[in-house]
């Protein structure tokens, strides 16, 4: 193994050199030996953007685990690559430039790398269907391997040399669409328009024909639709639109002039709004919080909706900063927003992009002074966003310019107002999760905040009878604390929950032992002192939340969980009435053994005739598919001597011994409820 790892460096080194000496910058990368992130470089690599490396530097670059290795893009290797991961993409740019085709191709993962020698300055940036690696970026170069894969030479010629007017003319096709200030959406849009039929007619039952009516339209104006189109697609869905209970019925005629003075109310707003109304939803700005692990992004866009910016509209990074820092957004921060890492998800970038050539004025449409803008950004549509990211509607809470001047003021006064609105009945690590922070950060936004925390205690006595419902400790368990649950005395002292413990407490005649579990807590905007609130628990209650929380426990013991519901079911004793759990035919394998295997229920089949006769056989697995066939789905039982607990009991074994451990811990949380 160390043999083959030092002869594929040396053949990387051999590699690296060879460009090195062609003008090309060249750094190692991990690629299969961090599998987490492959492309990941496997040095500092920011000075290797302004130089190329001698061949005395190569040797020393390369570690000997890695597997692949990069190409420094931009002037220093005077290199542009276009990065296709769309085949159909690739196809139409071949068809469009047949005579840049008959340059370096590299076979990748997903798609193709075109190089092209440039003396331009190219800026990184996206398009759709790929990447164009420019400045301050590198790309895999074979024979590289990441995740399994060779990068293949396809075409071994060299790059193909384009001039200044051919490397625009390449990016400006690649990003199709007019740029202008503020000139609403780009052509090319139409695949992502919005069904206002469809979405008026969802939305009329919820919030009243008219309302719909003005956010549909404002979304067709948005969306490059005229005032008659509008009219032509929503009028008669208006029209028709049912009346609400309890209100008056309207004509005809008196609908459709109500439709036409919506509309057009619509299209004379300046501004576009979206199906969420004027604020950002909450499940997009929680999304955010959560993924980007940074709140600048969601303040930027807070930034451009207080700024009152229209959706879809085209801005420049110095009219970001310019609208930023009204509201206390600083320089890096919208930096960070526009092209950090906070910027990206899932290998694109949130707020669009597009490269600008220089003397392109007729399309930028601008009347400033001085040298036009590399790249413009695009406000994305708030509807756009939700559906790329694949999320649903929710409330908007109210944010103000204060609250979004910095991480701490924008998730403190989320804090706040879900607590006002709602009063929640949640835990303290759900509410952490729910901003991107820990529990003890929401702890001190309590505290910030006056927030009355309820802390609810769920207790129960321990008893001999009830002392099997403890866990035993195991070797590799802490020994002085059980997870969010104990055992308390009156006087207020606590111990851990191990059984051991509840035993040796119980010998010792301590008085009164409750077994008390952490409840999820209720936060309110009262002004009201904190307290604490104990409330009667069960014992088969106390099981099935220890179950639930060892089986959602970040180590997954669900083996655990089921062994202890197991236990706790088994210990309960038989049931005293005859129990009848009727049967179909896909729940037969699972209830009932196969004939051949040795495994008895205290019990028979019961069935009932035409005439309303008891019918009853052996509970035998090939017994009761003919009674199914014979008198039909729910008409069969299994008739059992035995309690419910103990007949769930039962069918949990089996369903272990199938493998299906979460059906078996269901079973198992009903048993102990029974």
């Amino acid at each position: 193994m160390r043999k083959t790892v030092f002869s594929w460096r040396k053949r990387l080194i051999k590699r690296a050199k060879v460009l090195a000496r062609a003008g090309y910058s060249v750094i190692p990368v991990h690629g299969d030996s961090l599998p987490d992130q492959p492309k990941k470089p496997a040095i500092k690599w920011r000075k290797f953007q302004k130089r190329i490396p001698s061949l005395a530097e190569i040797e020393s670059l390369f570690p000997d685990d890695v597997s692949a290795l990069g190409i420094v893009c931009g002037r220093v290797s005077r290199l542009v690559v276009i990065d296709f991961d769309d085949l159909q993409r690739y196809g139409k740019f071949c068809r469009r430039f047949p005579q840049h085709i008959a340059t370096y191709t590299v076979k990748t993962n997903r798609g193709f790398h075109l190089y092209f020698r440039t003396e331009q300055k190219v800026p990184s940036h996206q398009f759709v269907g790929g990447d164009i690696k420019g400045e301050r970026s590198y790309v895999i170069a074979p024979p590289s391997r990441i995740d399994g894969f060779q990068y293949q030479e396809l075409k071994e010629i060299s790059p193909l040399e384009l001039s200044r007017e051919e490397m625009y003319e390449v990016l400006n096709y690649l990003q199709s669409g007019p740029v202008g200030a503020r000139v609403g959406r780009p052509r090319g849009y139409g695949e992502e328009k919005t069904d206002l039929v469809l979405l008026y007619g969802r939305l009329a039952p919820q919030l009243g024909r008219n309302n719909a009516l003005y956010r549909c339209a404002s979304i067709g104006r948005d969306e490059g639709l005229g005032e008659s189109d509008v009219v032509a697609l929503l009028g008669q869905a208006h029209v028709w639109e049912a009346d609400r209970q309890g209100m008056r019925a309207e004509s005809p005629e008196s609908r459709l002039s109500e439709a036409l003075r919506t509309i057009a109310s619509a299209f004379r707003k300046r501004y576009g709004s979206s199906v969420y109304g004027s604020g950002i939803p909450n499940s997009l700005r929680e999304f955010l919080l959560q993924k980007q692990r940074s709140t600048v992004l969601i303040r930027l866009l807070e930034v451009l909706r207080l700024a009152r910016w229209r959706e879809g509209e085209w801005f420049t990074l110095g009219e970001a900063m310019s609208a930023a820092a009204r509201f206390g957004l600083n320089r890096k921060s919208v930096l960070d927003a526009l092209g950090g890492e906070a910027s990206v998800y899932d290998g694109r970038y949130i707020i669009r992009r597009r490269y600008v050539e220089y003397l392109d004025n007729g399309g930028l449409k601008s009347r400033r002074r001085g040298r036009p803008p590399q790249i413009m950004y695009q406000a994305p549509t708030i509807a756009g966003l939700m559906r790329r990211l694949g999320l649903t509607w929710s409330p908007s809470d109210k944010i103000g310019g204060e609250d979004i001047k910095s991480a701490h003021s924008y998730r403190l006064a989320l804090h706040r107002e879900y607590v006002k609105r709602l009063s929640p009945e949640v835990p303290k690590s759900w509410l952490a999760k729910r901003i991107g922070v820990n529990a003890r950060t929401i702890a001190r936004y309590n505290r910030e905040l006056g927030v009355s925390v309820v802390e609810k205690i769920g207790a129960c006595p321990l008893t001999r009878g009830v002392l099997d419902s403890l866990p035993k400790r195991r070797r590799r368990d802490a020994k002085n604390s059980t997870n969010g649950y104990w055992l308390e005395l009156g006087d207020g002292r606590r111990f851990p929950a191990w059984r051991h413990i509840g035993a040796w407490l119980l010998r010792a005649g301590s008085g009164d032992v409750m077994i008390c579990m952490r409840r999820p807590s209720r936060y309110l905007m009262s002004g009201e002192a904190s307290r604490v609130e104990y409330e009667k628990m069960s014992v088969a209650g106390f099981v099935k939340a220890r179950a639930l929380r060892e089986a959602g426990s970040a180590d997954g013991r669900l083996k655990s969980a089921i062994n202890a519901l197991a236990d706790f079911v088994k210990r309960r004793g038989p049931g005293a009435r005859m129990e009848r759990i009727p049967l179909f035919f896909e729940s037969v394998a699972r209830q009932i053994a196969p004939d051949k295997v040795a495994e008895t229920i205290k019990g028979y089949l019961l069935a009932y005739d035409r005439d309303g006769g008891r019918v009853e056989r052996p509970v035998k697995r090939g017994i009761a598919y003919r009674m199914l066939k014979q008198f039909g789905e729910g008409n069969v039982y299994l008739a059992s001597f035995e309690g419910t607990g103990e007949l769930l009991y039962a069918f949990a074994k089996r369903a272990l011994r199938l493998g299906e451990a979460p059906r078996a811990l269901e079973l198992l949380m009903r048993a102990a409820e029974g």
